[in-house]
């Protein structure tokens, strides 16, 4: 009898639940995008194009599932096939990425993202109204995300999240992910400050190393990690980005070197064979890393980004930090995407095979 009332009581329950969310995508939808403008749907969108990099894997994030995003551009289909996306997600490769009208740049390919008969469209803001005045005209609702090249902040990462979670319907799930951004900053500060005065190691994040040299300064997104673990940004005289030759990265003498995962051809080799850079105390004492990139790509801003502060803070100060990073990332990906990663899954992230044999790396090897 009482088997037959909780079956009943769990039918009642699913009834309920499923009643509530037909009525929630029946509901109009209104939302504030990154940059303050008002979105108004006629319900909660069920087919969305995202043309900014981070946009698809913050979306997936939030809400658990690629299941609403039907277009998104080439840079976010190559970090999906080279991370752990796709393996998670295998359906994203079929997603389609012919949507942007120029290589190099963000003019949306309207006819292209008008015929994946979108609910909406994300478009990146502040970068003129040429990427954006078409998509309306074409009679396409579109919000806009901030970020990337035109410069990052926690404070827009953390919004370009909170609007993924209203138009996702995902507001608990952001409640959570924004504790966990809390929780890691804290204890990475707390740990620093009861250290008293530290020695600041002095790093530059490359954006790109393989075929010319990029680095981030003051206004990146990479300025904030770097200086969240307690080091300097060698590079933070350039704005949010800039072309360096060698010479300049000499001068700076950097202690630790971070290559991006958003130039996957740039690797911790190619530093060391350089007839200049190989001089560099970084090359030298073997601190050239490339960044890990699960999900997306973590040197960038998205919602794993508590992952890089404690992978970084483990390798600037090794002598403080000591966070169980292959624990970390098994009920971190729990979290975000409900999936479970194996010991393989764990050691691609981390790059172990291109890190190998890198100052204290060995630290986030399996036991």
């Amino acid at each position: 009898m009482v088997h037959r009332y909780l079956t009943l009581s769990l039918a009642g329950l699913l009834a309920s639940a499923l009643l509530q969310a037909s009525d929630a995508l029946a509901q109009p939808l209104v939302f504030r995008d990154v940059v303050g403008n008002e979105i108004a749907l006629k319900a909660q969108p069920q087919r969305i194009v995202t043309l900014p990099n981070p946009a698809a894997a913050t979306l997936i994030a939030l809400d658990g599932s690629t299941r609403r995003i039907v277009g998104m551009n080439q840079i976010s289909k190559h970090a999906f096939a080279d991370g752990m996306m796709d393996v998670m997600f295998p359906e994203a490769a079929t997603i389609t990425s012919d949507i942007l009208a120029e290589n190099g740049g963000w003019l949306p390919n309207v006819e292209a993202i008008a015929a994946l008969k979108p609910d909406l469209v994300i478009q990146w803001g502040r970068r003129g109204d040429d990427i954006v005045a078409p998509l309306r005209n074409a009679g396409l609702p579109v919000a806009l995300m901030v970020g990337g090249g035109n410069g990052g902040t926690e404070e827009l990462a953390r919004e370009n999240m909170r609007m993924a979670a209203e138009i996702t319907g995902q507001i608990p799930k952001l409640a959570q992910l924004l504790d966990w951004r809390d929780r890691v900053m804290v204890q990475i500060g707390s740990t620093l400050a009861k250290a008293g005065e530290v020695q600041m190691p002095r790093i530059l994040h490359l954006r790109a190393a393989n075929t010319h040299l990029t680095a981030t300064g003051r206004n990146s997104y990479q300025h904030g990690f770097i200086e969240l673990v307690g080091a300097q940004n060698v590079a933070a005289e350039l704005g949010v980005e800039s072309s360096v030759t060698s010479e300049q990265i000499l001068a700076w003498q950097p202690d630790i070197i971070l290559l991006s995962s958003a130039d996957p051809e740039a690797l911790p080799q190619r530093v060391y064979d350089d007839p200049i850079l190989s001089h560099l105390s970084a090359a030298q004492h073997r601190r050239i890393y490339k960044t890990p990139q699960g999900g997306y790509i973590w040197d960038s801003a998205s919602p794993e980004n508590p992952f890089t502060w404690m992978w970084l803070a483990n390798l600037a100060h090794p002598e403080l930090f000591a966070f169980d990073l292959r624990q970390e990332l098994r009920q971190g990906f729990r979290l975000l995407y409900d999936f479970e990663l194996s010991d393989a899954d764990i050691d691609r992230i981390l790059r172990l095979d291109v890190n190998a044999g890198a100052r204290g790396y060995q630290v986030f090897s399996s036991p």
